[in-house]
């Protein structure tokens, strides 16, 4: 599988090296290997389990061209866990059967001096990333295939995206799984007040199909302001969203999410505190969906390096969630930074006590305190070292919630290591 990514990199790179001479032209490299213990990542440990021991990897080549008013971009990936091949015998491990994932594939039309039409595979980050993000921790990442119109001017930006998908080529119906976003799109707007100050606002449209075997999509809307203030010293981030039209069954959308952020340089700490909430259902009244749905947003990055709330809403059976958090950065020297965040979860609405199934007993909203401890080593210039040390003290409520009883409870951790390695092979700018 490898060998065959080179490959393709490198008769990529041969039948585009000709264009060199007309533009700019590069093709650049990711190696990123991670090794792990599991023992309480995403899922809490008890004492009838056993940690996980794994390394994973993503590898990608990506060749990059610009020219006058046209920029192309196209890139590849293999992402495995070290093993994991599904050709092999006693005799020998071969490799595997998959296929290379395609993880970019562009091509952006610059016209009228500040506007351009971007058309393809494609990446979304936007704001703070609670609704539109590439969500990179994961080794896959989230790509979009969209059609991106920008408008970029001195102080204001315009973003709008189009798109609609299909699972295969229909020859007649529209048909789409359920399970997936068939429509995606948005209008963004940053408009850059002062050297310290921007706002921008956002509104996203997503549908999705009634059923696998119907056409009827169901729309759920979303309006967002963010606000970001940002001084040599200072920097704080308010943002707040609300969602309206129909959830993916179709039931009445009201929520959502709201976060606030601020973080002060104190000789060579930064300091931070924030609150994240995320609206859930009233757990008497089903009338209407009050949780609120971070589409493809970042969690990895806000709501614990764990991941036990990646998986919303099923993570808090609906209810929602609140996040107070503090964090620290510590730069030890140029090269060195160590950061560590502490996260107080709890419910943002009442949640049912499933283990009292004839009686409405609700849960206590305390969900757990989770501790992040990280360190980034910058080795050289196109190499990085990071890893970290998690662990998360669950409430009887988390317990309850993840089905593992008080008598089973164990210390839930997670140990981390990861090498970043982004080689630029070619460029001639």
């Amino acid at each position: 599988m490898k060998q065959s990514l080179y490959i393709l990199g490198f008769i990529c790179g041969t039948l585009l090296l000709p264009l060199s001479g007309f533009g700019q032209f590069t093709v650049t490299g990711e190696f990123r290997p991670t090794a792990e213990v599991r023992d309480g990542y995403r899922y809490l440990s008890s004492d009838k389990l056993k940690p996980a021991y794994l390394i994973s990897q993503r590898t990608r080549v990506g060749f990059f061209y610009e020219h006058e008013w046209i920029k192309t971009g196209v890139s590849f990936q293999d992402v495995r866990l070290w093993g994991d091949e599904t050709v092999y015998s006693s005799t020998g491990v071969q490799g595997d059967l998959a296929s290379i994932d395609l993880n970019e594939a562009w091509v952006q039309l610059s016209f009228l001096k500040k506007s351009s039409l971007k058309i393809g595979r494609q990446y979304f980050n936007y704001d703070d990333t609670r609704l539109l993000s590439n969500r990179n921790w994961n080794n896959y990442s989230i790509k979009y295939d969209a059609l991106l119109y920008q408008y970029t001017g001195n102080k204001l930006i315009i973003d709008a995206a189009v798109s609609y998908n299909n699972q295969v080529e229909n020859y007649f119906g529209n048909f789409y799984t359920h399970a997936k976003m068939k429509t995606l799109n948005f209008v963004h707007a940053s408009y850059k007040i002062n050297e310290r100050f921007n706002a921008a606002l956002i509104a996203i449209a997503t549908g999705y199909t009634k059923s696998d075997t119907t056409e009827m999509i169901y729309v759920r809307a979303t309006y967002g302001v963010i606000a970001n203030y940002k001084t040599e010293k200072t920097t704080a981030m308010a943002s707040v969203y609300l969602q309206n039209g129909r959830n993916d069954a179709g039931i009445k959308a009201n929520a959502y999410n709201a976060n606030i952020k601020a973080m002060s340089k104190v000789g060579k700490f930064n300091l931070g505190a924030g609150i994240s909430i995320i609206s859930g259902d009233d757990a008497i009244d089903l009338t209407t969906d009050n949780m609120f749905d971070l589409h493809y947003g970042n969690r990895h990055s806000y709501y614990g390096h764990m991941d036990f709330f990646t998986s919303m809403p099923k993570a808090t059976n609906n209810g929602g969630l609140n996040d107070f958090f503090l964090s620290t950065q510590y730069k030890l020297d140029e090269k060195t930074t160590l950061s560590a965040d502490y996260h107080y979860f709890t419910l943002n609405q009442d949640v049912k006590d499933k283990t009292f199934p004839t009686s409405t007993v609700y849960l206590d909203k305390g969900l757990g305190s989770e501790v992040d401890l990280n360190f980034n080593i910058k080795l050289h210039k196109i190499v990085e070292l990071n890893g970290g040390y998690s662990f998360m003290l669950p409430t009887s409520s988390m317990l309850t919630l993840q089905n593992i009883a008080e008598a089973d409870k164990h210390y839930s951790s997670w140990i981390w290591l990861q090498m970043v390695v982004k080689p630029v092979f070619f460029s001639n700018k």
